[in-house]
């Protein structure tokens, strides 16, 4: 792991700053630019902006210490897309009105799953592609934006297990490969030593789909292209004869839900 800026000891004038901003918190919420304004009544414009950058580094080095709580700071919390269904068909019938039952059933597919694993992805304009698949097969999903953020890594540390896999998808490039580099060190520093795959876009892929090489972006791709790239990834994760099973048990169930239905209300009607 290298050595990242918040690791090192804060200097005398760093660790004054670092203590007033303990004190502007205390036990309380706030965001990084109220605390900035905290800091800094007397500065505006680009003055400004440069504290409130440092502000976001002094942040980091007080909360990666401990010496800060990570839910203190408000900031665009990035959410988990965890989708699942049902555990049987009893779950679901205990949680639904009776005229939805044949609907919305959707028995789960996560004992299909060869190992624990959740698809990590860079760029937030292909939420949808990507949820679209992993939904399909009851993955759990996460968009990593371009810097990651602590409460997000935080989150993910506390969630994850040594037994997971996280199959990650950025652009390839450098600072693509930065990121990807980033992320694990800042999972495996908060104490999760899950293991991570770089699923794409790779150089094979690249040539495949005939994209200059080294240079494929995710929100680059044909739509075409990067859902067969997410969904071949996943799909080496999913035993295919338990899914299979699951689907035709889902459907055998699904019909019984439908023939349970017409009985309930044939008799309200009566």
């Amino acid at each position: 792991m290298k050595k990242y800026y918040w690791m090192s000891k804060p200097d005398e004038t760093t660790e004054k700053r670092l203590n007033l901003i303990i004190k502007i918190l205390g036990d309380g919420i706030r965001t990084v630019r109220n605390i900035a304004y905290k800091l800094y009544p007397n500065l505006h414009g680009k003055a400004l902006d440069r504290k409130y950058n440092t502000t976001i580094k002094d942040l980091v080095k007080l909360r990666t210490s401990g010496r800060v709580r990570f839910e203190q700071i408000k900031e665009m919390r990035t959410r988990l897309s965890n989708p699942d269904g049902y555990q049987s068909l009893q779950d679901f019938m205990d949680r639904q009105e009776k005229e939805d039952l044949d609907l919305y059933y959707s028995l789960s597919i996560r004992p299909a799953h060869i190992k624990p694993f959740e698809v990590w992805y860079e760029k937030e304009t292909v939420i949808d592609d990507f949820e679209g698949i992993c939904m399909a097969y009851d993955v759990p999903s996460l968009t990593i934006r371009g810097k990651p953020q602590w409460s997000t890594i935080k989150k993910a540390s506390d969630r994850l297990t040594d037994k997971h896999e996280i199959l990650y998808f950025g652009d390839n490039d450098k600072i693509g490969h930065q990121i990807f580099e980033t992320v694990q060190d800042y999972v495996h520093y908060l104490g999760c030593e899950c293991s991570f795959l770089w699923c794409g876009i790779t150089e094979e892929q690249e040539q495949k789909y005939e994209y200059l090489p080294k240079n494929a972006r995710l929100d680059g791709l044909d739509n075409v292209d990067l859902h067969e790239i997410i969904k071949g990834s996943v799909l080496k994760y999913i035993d295919a004869d338990k899914l299979k099973h699951i689907r035709k048990q889902q459907e055998k169930e699904k019909e019984d839900l439908k023939n349970y239905k017409l009985k309930v209300v044939k008799k309200s009607r009566d």
